[in-house]
């Protein structure tokens, strides 16, 4: 191999898929047979290994440009990367620092796409009428990326026109090196910390909107990939980790809040016909990312001026004002309950752990800044009581799913049903503190969510009650009970249905229960720490109406 490097090997290993497909052709929208299939996956290792070999300086200097193929290879031939890491080992397994500067040249590369005359995807056209076309899809530009391959759309067909655009999906380059990205923590951090505003830019790039593909039903959500590349460079707050999760964070977030204004601008075309809703997995690591740092940014927010934003190496703090941090929120929140759910969740946590800490006033105020500041997200968005109903079924949900992680007696992070947490998720888990463990949840689980309890509530579309906003931190009662009766401050009750001795835990509807009002009525000192969390609540929630 390292012959094979110094002779300029990895030139060849990038041109390999292109020629593979120039023998077999496109056939009923396939690109390559599984022969070349098994060729690229033999193309892929050895440049892994060479790439690895020259990154470690494993070879006689001057050192060949090993990078330069990869990153700029000949004709602009992405796609032909791509299919390198696709059909080649697994992200874990990859130099970091091959998989973030290849990672980075494949997200230029797709936004070049996204704002020429060519597209990413094909435009989907809907049915016009009762007795119209039907829906089909339609090439928006030219010599756009999948024409080469032979996938070309171009006519009303409603049945080969979603066959042909899943080939299209399945041959994207940048969702694949993505998916390998995704598998790699710290090339994910890597990848949103590159110096020069590159890290910056490519946040922008991964909290794209358009990380779907329009079709008759709603877009399909392409997104998993991006949550899993997102969730990793920035929601390790290990010592060895945190400083460069922390940027990746202030970066994510910084572009989140960009985003949402784009998002929220977008055309009626967009709105009605392509891309309806904000993709599912990214709004997942948005809020995993924001409630991983709730308590930096409820604290900083509560002071900072707009436009302040950046992490702090010396104190180690990530740092945000309230007009950014409201706009990642309405992003991530907007038609995302499941979502919405698991920051609230994990946010209720965190406020649980702030009640029984030893500057309790100090963190519920924080605390209740950021519950204040959701709030607002949600009011803002024209957040309905119906989708508060949805997101309120999703949020009990992972309180019977995942009380056990919640609540401190489940130690580790467990994988969603049909997944594995790679040795970079394992790494990245083992930083996580367990009121994190619901973050390290959205980094395993397979977005979009499902919720059993779920009635569809967000079709109704009835307007929140400026009264209910305010009202809101009351619903954060029971969590500060929680922490009290954990660190010890006040006694578990006794003989209470809202209340399991066993677990010492609360029950998810304790704050509705009577019951537990009545006893929680009699605590002394209670009014103390819901005064503290209303009283940053307030700072933050400013006016029901999201202005």
């Amino acid at each position: 191999m390292t012959s094979l490097l110094i002779h300029g090997g990895v030139n060849d290993t990038v041109r390999a898929a292109t020629a593979l497909h120039a023998q077999d052709g496109t056939h009923d929208g396939v690109v390559l047979n599984k022969d070349s299939e098994k060729l690229l996956a033999q193309f892929g290792q050895a440049t892994k290994v060479m790439s690895d070999l020259a990154v470690q300086g494993k070879y006689p200097h001057p050192a060949p440009d090993y990078l330069a193929a990869l990153t700029s290879p000949p004709g602009g031939d992405m796609w032909s990367v791509g299919m390198l890491f696709k059909y080649g080992p697994s992200g874990d397994t990859w130099n970091p620092k091959v998989l973030s500067d290849v990672g980075g040249a494949m997200l230029d590369w797709r936004a070049k796409q996204l704002s020429g005359r060519t597209s990413m995807r094909p435009d989907y056209m809907p049915r016009t009428g009762s007795a119209g076309y039907y829906g089909f899809y339609t090439s928006p530009g030219i010599n756009n990326w999948y024409q080469s391959l032979g996938l070309d759309p171009r006519y009303t067909d409603p049945d080969g026109g979603p066959a042909l655009v899943a080939a299209i999906e399945a041959n994207d380059p940048s969702v694949a090196l993505m998916n390998r990205v995704g598998e790699n923590a710290q090339a994910s951090r890597a990848l949103l910390t590159q110096p020069d505003g590159a890290g910056l830019r490519h946040a922008e790039q991964l909290v794209d909107y358009q990380w779907q593909t329009p079709g008759a039903h709603g877009p399909h959500d392409e997104s998993d990939p991006i949550r899993r590349v997102l969730t990793l460079a920035a929601t390790d707050r290990s010592a060895a980790n945190q400083d460069q999760s922390g940027i990746a964070a202030d970066n994510i977030l910084t572009a989140a809040a960009k985003e949402q204004g784009i998002f929220a601008g977008r055309d009626d075309s967009d709105k009605k016909e392509q891309y309806q809703t904000y993709p599912q997995g990214t709004a997942v690591a948005l809020a995993a990312i924001t409630a991983t740092w709730a308590k930096d940014l409820g604290a900083t927010s509560l002071t900072a001026t707009d436009g302040t934003h950046g992490y702090d190496l010396r104190d180690h703090v990530l740092v945000s004002n309230a007009t950014d941090l409201t706009k990642a929120m309405q992003l991530f929140a907007k038609d995302n309950p499941g979502a919405a759910a698991m920051f609230d969740v994990t946010l209720h946590e965190q406020v649980s752990e702030a009640a029984g800490s030893k500057d309790a006033t100090d963190q519920l105020t924080n605390m209740g800044n950021l519950a204040g500041l959701f709030t607002k997200a949600k009011v803002g968005n024209k957040y309905t009581q119906a989708q508060q109903l949805d997101e309120k079924h999703k949020f009990n949900t992972y309180l019977l799913t995942t009380a056990g992680s919640l609540f401190g007696y489940i130690p580790a992070p467990t994988a969603a049903a049909g997944e594995t947490l790679s040795k970079g998720m394992e790494a990245a888990a083992k930083g996580l503190k367990y009121s994190q463990n619901l973050v390290t949840l959205g980094r395993t689980v397979t977005a979009p969510q499902t919720d059993p309890f779920s009635v569809d509530n967000a079709g109704k579309q009835e307007k929140v009650n400026e009264a209910e906003a305010k009202q809101e931190y009351r619903s954060f009662s029971a969590s500060i009970v929680q922490g009290l009766i954990r660190s010890g401050q006040i006694p578990p009750p006794t003989n209470r249905p809202w209340y399991n001795a066993q677990t010492g835990t609360l029950a998810p509807h304790a704050v509705d229960d009577p019951d537990f009002q009545g006893w929680w009525s009699n605590t002394q000192g209670r009014a103390d720490y819901l005064n503290d969390f209303k009283s940053g609540f307030d700072t933050g929630e400013v006016s029901p109406d999201g202005r």
